[in-house]
C-alpha cells in the first residue's frame, strides 16, 4: 500500500507547475496525497491546514467548491471514471472548473481508491463560447449578405462549401457531392468555357479568380453568382487548392440590364422625337428669312420671338444629339493622352482669352502626364474648365488656374484650382452645375452647358469629376481617371 501511495504521489507531484488541483484518497476517503495547489485551495477556502490522512467527506461537505467531488468520488470507487464540469461564482466572476475522477486499482484489481484532478477551464469555455459567437454572425453575415464560402481540393478533387453557398445553388449538404464535375453540371451550358477559363487563368497566371456567370437551380431556374477566389500553391509552385466566395447577385443583374434597356430606349426616344422635330424647326427657322421684315412693327417683334425661340429649340436639339453622341463613345478607339499634348492644343483654343484677360495657367504633370481617353474628349474638358476659371475671375483679379496631376496604383488624379469668386456649394448646388444647362452662377453669360459636357465626357472615359468651392476664394475641380497599364 505504501508503493502505491508513493507512486500515486510521484504523479501529483509531475503537475506541480500546473496550478490545477490534484489529490487521491483511499476506499475510505482519507487524504492519501495532494499537491501545493490543493493545499492552498483548502487554506483558501478556510478549511485549515492539510495533512495525510483527514477525512475528505468532511471536505466535500463543509465547502461548495469541492461539493461535487461526493457523486464524483462515489462513482470512482465504484469503477467508473468520469468528468463533470461545474460552474462558480468567484470574485464576481463566473467560473468553470472541471473535475476528474480515476479510480486506481491494485495488482489484484480492486479499487483502493481515486485520484482527482481539477483544473479551471473558464477560458477555454469562453474561448469555445467566442469561437461559437463567431461562428453565428458569420453564418448570419453570408445569410444576409447572400453569400457563400468554398473551398476546393486540387489533389482530392473536394469542394467544401459553407451552410450559405448549399441554398444559393439549390442542394442539400446530405445528398450533394461537391467537387468540380458537380459544379460544372450546376454552370449554364453557356458559361462553362468562360468560367474553365478563368480558373485556369487565375491557377496558371495567379490571378484573382473574378466571373459572373449563370447557374441552373431547381426547375431549370437561372440565377447569377459572382465568383471570387485565388489559388494556393506548395513550396515547389504547384497549385493544391482554391477558395473564395460565391455571392448571388440576380437581383442586381436583372436591374441593370432593366436599366441598361430602359436608357436604349430613352435615347430611342430621343432621336425619334430630335428628328421628327427637325423639319418643322427647320421650316420655321425658313420662314423667318423669307418674312418680309420692316412692314409691321408689331410682327416684327412676334417674328423676332418666334425665330429665337427656334434658335433655341434647335441648339437644343443639336445638345442632345451630341450628348447622346459622347455616351456612346467607341472605347475600342481609346489611346494614350499626354496632358502635355493637351495643353499646347487648349493654349492655342484659348489664347485670346487668356491675352484679353491676362490670366496666367500653371501647370505641373511632373508626376503623371499620361490619360487614357479620347484626345478630343481631354482637350474639351481643359478647355472648359480653363474658360469657366476666366469667366468666373474675380472682378478686377487676374484668374490664376493651377492644374496638377498625380497617380497612385489604381488612379490618375487632376486638379483644377483657381482664385475666381468661388460659390457656396451645397449637395443640391454640386449636383445642379453638372446638370444639362447648369449654372454656378448668374454672374456670366453663357447656358451652363460646358460643365455637363466636362462630366459627360470624363465618365464616357471611366472617370469621375468633383467640386469643391469657397466664396471669395475659389474653385477646384477634382478629375479621377483609371491608370493606363
Amino acid at each position: 500500500m505504501k508503493q502505491n501511495h508513493a507512486f500515486i504521489q510521484n504523479k501529483i507531484e509531475i503537475v506541480e507547475d500546473r496550478g490545477d488541483l490534484v489529490w487521491a484518497m483511499d476506499e475510505d476517503y482519507k487524504l492519501t496525497a495532494f499537491n501545493t495547489s490543493f493545499k492552498a485551495r483548502l487554506k483558501q477556502n478556510g478549511l485549515g491546514d492539510v495533512e495525510r490522512g483527514i477525512d475528505l467527506k468532511e471536505v466535500y461537505k463543509a465547502d461548495s467548491f469541492f461539493n461535487p467531488c461526493q457523486q464524483g468520488c462515489e462513482r470512482a470507487l465504484n469503477r467508473y471514471a468520469t468528468t463533470s464540469k461545474h460552474t462558480f461564482e468567484e470574485n464576481g466572476k463566473i467560473v468553470v472548473h472541471e473535475f476528474s475522477f480515476q479510480p486506481f486499482m491494485n495488482h489484484f484489481g480492486n479499487v483502493v481508491g481515486c485520484c482527482i484532478w481539477q483544473k479551471d477551464i473558464t477560458q477555454e469555455v469562453n474561448n469555445n463560447h467566442r469561437l461559437r459567437e463567431s461562428e453565428r454572425k458569420y453564418r448570419e453575415a453570408q445569410e444576409v449578405a447572400d453569400v457563400g464560402h468554398w473551398n476546393w481540393d486540387m489533389k482530392k478533387n473536394e469542394i467544401t462549401w459553407s451552410d450559405q453557398l448549399f441554398r444559393i445553388f439549390d442542394k442539400h449538404p446530405e445528398t450533394f457531392k461537391a467537387n468540380y464535375e458537380s459544379l460544372m453540371e450546376i454552370i449554364h451550358p453557356e458559361d462553362r468555357d468562360a468560367f474553365n477559363e478563368d480558373v485556369n487563368k487565375c491557377i496558371e497566371g495567379k490571378k484573382l479568380h473574378d466571373i459572373v456567370h449563370r447557374i441552373l437551380v431547381g426547375n431549370a431556374e437561372i440565377r447569377y453568382v459572382h465568383q471570387k477566389g485565388r489559388a494556393f500553391y506548395d513550396e515547389n509552385g504547384k497549385p493544391y487548392r482554391m477558395s473564395g466566395t460565391t455571392q448571388e447577385v440576380t437581383k442586381d443583374v436583372l436591374s441593370n440590364r432593366q436599366i441598361v434597356e430602359q436608357n436604349h430606349e430613352l435615347q430611342n426616344f430621343v432621336r425619334i422625337i430630335s428628328h421628327n422635330l427637325r423639319g418643322p424647326i427647320s421650316n420655321l427657322l425658313m420662314l423667318s428669312k423669307i418674312y418680309d421684315w420692316g412692314k409691321d412693327e408689331m410682327n416684327d417683334d412676334i417674328m423676332k420671338k418666334i425665330e429665337h425661340t427656334t434658335e433655341a429649340l434647335d441648339q437644343t436639339i443639336k445638345d442632345l444629339h451630341h450628348s447622346l453622341a459622347l455616351k456612346a463613345a467607341d472605347k475600342e478607339k481609346f489611346r494614350k493622352v499626354l496632358l502635355g499634348d493637351v495643353m499646347k492644343d487648349v493654349n492655342g483654343l484659348l489664347s485670346e482669352e487668356i491675352t484679353k484677360n491676362g490670366a496666367s495657367i500653371e501647370t505641373n504633370f511632373s508626376k503623371a502626364n499620361i490619360v487614357f481617353g479620347a484626345k478630343s474628349y481631354v482637350v474639351n474638358v481643359f478647355y472648359n474648365l480653363i474658360l469657366n476659371a476666366i469667366n468666373y475671375a474675380k472682378e478686377g483679379v487676374s484668374a490664376v488656374i493651377e492644374i496638377a496631376s498625380d497617380e497612385n496604383d489604381k488612379e490618375v488624379v487632376l486638379k483644377f484650382s483657381d482664385n475666381g469668386i468661388g460659390m457656396e456649394l451645397t449637395p443640391e448646388k454640386e449636383r445642379k452645375i453638372f446638370d444639362m444647362y447648369g449654372r454656378l452662377s448668374g454672374a456670366t453669360e453663357g447656358k451652363g452647358f460646358g460643365l455637363y459636357l466636362v462630366k459627360t465626357q470624363v465618365e464616357a472615359m471611366d472617370g469621375k469629376i468633383e467640386v469643391e468651392s469657397e466664396k471669395d476664394v475659389g474653385t477646384t475641380f477634382t478629375i479621377t481617371f483609371p491608370k493606363v497599364l
